[in-house]
């Protein structure tokens, strides 16, 4: 009796205990707290809406999960904010602007941004070049922006002093070139070096940028090699929304193993990797971001990616997702200006990339890994890009036939800077651009590297409308993939696109589909060009044998189509056309144009199947 009275007093205590623990779990959520940070708190307050906080930095650590910490709005000159605050997945931990007030987390140097000042001092009074007057011991590297007054075009971050300080700005394979206005950060004195004198390129294309030389009266955002938040291993449901982020190389850098973290309606200004999302980082959304890139318009694709690559620091992505990094959802965002959109290379999974737009992408919107599998991009607008979605030969997918390309507007019809003026044509006169002026257009589907296919990689690629133009070195205009690895049971399939060629060149290259293992149909084909001279479509065999077909008729009643049966399938494109799809401003077709209808049905479980007949993105106005 007594061992039984002893046993039931045990094990009352342990149920009152568990009631009590949850219990108080359940009144601390009830009672989650709200926290201010304000611009003229104290870090001593209680964070109450009377007594806030004051350094988003130190508040942080105080958040427990249900906690939300409203900023009110002004600039807070603070980076470096590294944090592993956990959430739960039922109580998030949010971090957002006070209603009504724009926050500004603010990473840069304060003082290099009023002018007049005294904290330049000239170096090499021949070419203007300055140089800080105080140490920065920590920059690691620096990058920069100029003012609203100088369009707030970004800096040329320079890795070379020599290139800072060359006397020559004619593109060459090798030895030093200045492209224009930039920075650089010398290791031995710690220092800051600058120089603001306008490149001949850019007075070539009507900017004179920067209107003042001398930095001690031109108003500038520089900024170190850093970061403003840094999410650690465990970080982990959390949200950030209504926030300016700005001034740092990587405004967001998630660890490995943070996970289920949103970020809202935000603005981003950063270096090279404005987010970067390391491998192991796992369930992320970014909704509604502004990217500002502001990549001048005077730098070359070449300046970037060919020789020396004087500005090889302008090559990165706005977004950059490493190795098996995966989950990831990017929707409603506006890519404005960047060098890359999106890169994810080797192996991510599960990226689903929506209703974005991309506006003025110097090279890549996105691209994608042959290792990345369960991809979906569909319904983004791509506009006036240099490339659309691109390929990279890295990783080996384990999931072959997953990348769904759907109802894309891919317009790549903007002329961009390929290759800067050479005076000399004995220096790789090909660089300079079909017109001879150093413009190009290039390729909205392209292939960087041909290995890495594994067990395949084929795209689904269907309904998106397409223009499309000629790119630099004549090389990749159009769409192109190397077909050789694919296999039967995985094929490229490219269904009820549009694609509009605007210049005198193919539209496709690489074509070699007699396997099964890449099928075309149901796709609108239009020139622009009367008469064009051009192949219609390049393929590898085409390009050295057969010149005899200028049209998708003639292709696919060509030698090689019909009679050797070698190198294309019977029934390649029976419901394809060449015909203009009549598309308005709004890259909408007439409701009588051949775009409108036509369509090849879809294979079930398809996204975006909605068993409609039009071609192309969008269906024709009413």
């Amino acid at each position: 009796m007594k061992f039984f009275s002893a046993f039931l007093i045990f094990f009352i205590s342990i149920y009152c205990y568990n009631s009590l623990c949850n219990y108080s779990f359940a009144f601390k959520n009830c009672f989650a707290g709200t926290y201010y940070v304000s611009r003229d708190g104290s870090d001593s307050n209680n964070g109450s809406l009377s007594a806030p906080w004051e350094t988003i930095k130190s508040s942080i650590p105080k958040l427990q999960p249900g906690d939300t910490l409203l900023v009110r709005g002004g600039t807070y000159y603070e980076s470096e904010i590294v944090t592993d605050i956990r959430g739960t997945e039922s109580n998030r931990i949010t971090i957002k602007n006070y209603p009504g007030e724009e926050p500004v987390i603010d990473g840069g140097y304060r003082e290099f941004r009023e002018v007049p000042n005294s904290d330049w001092e000239l170096y090499d009074s021949k070419r203007d070049i300055y140089r800080s007057v105080d140490t920065y011991p920590d920059a690691g590297m620096v990058y920069g922006y100029f003012g609203s007054d100088n369009d707030n075009y970004r800096l040329v971050s320079y890795e070379r002093y020599n290139d800072l300080s060359s006397d020559n700005e004619d593109y060459t394979n090798s030895g030093n070139i200045y492209i224009g206005p930039g920075v650089f950060w010398k290791s031995s004195d710690k220092r800051i070096y600058i120089r603001l004198q306008p490149g001949k390129q850019a007075i070539f294309m009507g900017y004179k940028i920067s209107s003042d030389t001398d930095p001690r009266s031109t108003k500038l955002y520089i900024f170190p090699h850093h970061e403003i938040f840094t999410f650690k291993k465990g970080g982990s449901y959390i949200n950030i929304e209504g926030m300016n982020l700005r001034y740092q190389n990587n405004i967001l850098e998630f660890k490995s193993k943070s996970h289920h973290i949103s970020i809202k309606n935000c603005t981003m200004r950063g270096g090279r990797t404005p987010v970067l999302v390391c491998d192991g980082a796992h369930n992320l959304l970014f909704d509604g971001i502004t990217f500002k890139g502001s990549v001048p318009p005077w730098i070359a694709w070449s300046d970037v990616k060919c020789g020396a690559k004087p500005g090889h620091s302008f090559q990165g992505p706005a977004i950059g997702i490493q190795r098996s990094a995966n989950t990831i959802e990017i929707r409603n965002c506006l890519f404005h200006s960047t060098w890359d959109g999106i890169n994810a290379t080797k192996k991510s999974f599960n990226l689903y990339i929506h209703h974005n737009e991309f506006r003025n992408t110097r090279d890549d919107v996105v691209q994608l890994g042959s290792g990345c599998y369960d991809v979906e991009i569909n319904d983004n607008k791509m506009i006036f890009v240099s490339k659309g979605v691109s390929r990279h030969g890295s990783g080996s997918s384990r999931k072959p036939g997953t990348k769904y390309v759907h109802h894309n507007i891919i317009d790549c019809s903007k002329p961009m800077l390929g290759g800067r003026q050479d005076p000399n044509k004995l220096l790789d006169e090909k660089r300079r651009g079909p017109d001879n002026d150093g413009m190009v257009w290039a390729r909205p589907f392209g292939s960087h590297r041909a290995g890495g296919y594994g067990r395949g990689d084929p795209w689904k690629i269907y309904n998106n409308t397409v223009i499309l133009g000629q790119e630099i070195n004549n090389r990749g205009a159009g769409h192109e993939y190397v077909l050789k690895r694919f296999y039967r049971n995985c094929p490229q399939e490219v269904y009820n696109n549009i694609f509009i060629q605007t210049m005198d060149h193919w539209l496709a290259r690489e074509s070699r589909v007699a396997d099964g293992s890449q099928i075309y149909d149901g796709n609108v084909y239009f020139r622009t060009v009367d008469n064009p001279k051009n192949y219609f479509f390049l393929s590898w065999k085409d390009r050295r044998d057969s010149k005899d077909f200028t049209s998708l008729e003639a292709f696919k009643s060509s030698l090689y189509f019909h009679v050797t049966k070698k190198y294309y399938s019977p029934g390649w494109e029976a419901s394809g056309v060449e015909a203009d799809p009549q598309l308005d401003d709004e890259y909408r077709p007439n409701p009588g144009s051949p775009a409108a209808k036509g369509a090849v049905p879809l294979p079930a479980g398809w996204p975006g199947n909605d068993g409609k007949k039009y071609r192309g993105a969008l269906p024709p106005k009413d």
